[in-house]
């Protein structure tokens, strides 16, 4: 993709909000991917961190997952890949893997391949997720906090949300143990954006 057709790529993204919930796993799904989760995270082996680094240095567009950053990020977050893991999804979705961060830390602000969209599910905890364009306008409105709900989401254990790889986005939580989340990938088509426009 040419530099040009990035950008104007990630100005159509900008069109639809930084996160949509997509579905919920019903209850059947949430416990296979648990139990998935559980058996694979048994072996060292199946850790997949350097790999992880590798890729999102090969990918990022901007923040975090660039450069020195993205390899830092391997002393509390890890990833396990796997074809077992489970969604009921619409979309041809690809890359999935489990995704675990290390209490008192956050993913910060990164920016994806505009091509390339996004999906994370709660597995263990809920995930604050926010752009760095959270408050409209910035700063307050009568002394009050004033937060854009296209910009922000508290995702819950179980849903499925997308997330817009062209908003400067971040994830943290507050639990105190390990918080584990599925990611997935699914990519830009004419069919895919119109579809996610009817969400709206």
């Amino acid at each position: 993709m040419s530099k040009i057709s990035e950008l104007r790529l990630h100005a159509r993204n900008r069109k639809l909000p930084a996160a949509i919930k997509l579905a919920d796993m019903n209850p059947e799904l949430l416990t296979h991917n648990t139990f998935i989760y559980i058996d694979l995270s048994s072996d060292p082996d199946n850790l997949s961190g350097v790999h992880t680094a590798e890729e999102r240095h090969e990918n990022a567009v901007a923040g975090v997952s660039t450069g020195k950053d993205v390899y830092d990020l391997g002393e509390f977050y890890n990833q396990i890949h796997t074809d077992d893991i489970s969604l009921n999804m619409n979309y041809d979705i690809y890359n999935t893997r489990f995704a675990m961060l290390e209490p008192g830390h956050k993913i910060d602000y990164h920016m994806d391949p505009p091509n390339i969209y996004n999906i994370i599910a709660p597995l263990t905890d809920p995930i604050v997720f926010s752009t760095k364009e959270r408050e409209t306008p910035p700063g307050s409105v009568g002394g009050q906090y004033v937060p854009n709900p296209n910009m922000w989401a508290v995702m819950q254990i179980g849903e499925i949300w997308f997330v817009n790889p062209s908003y400067m986005h971040m994830t943290e939580h507050g639990s105190d143990e390990t918080r584990v989340a599925i990611l997935a990938n699914f990519n830009y088509s004419e069919i895919v954006y119109e579809r996610l426009t009817r969400l709206l």
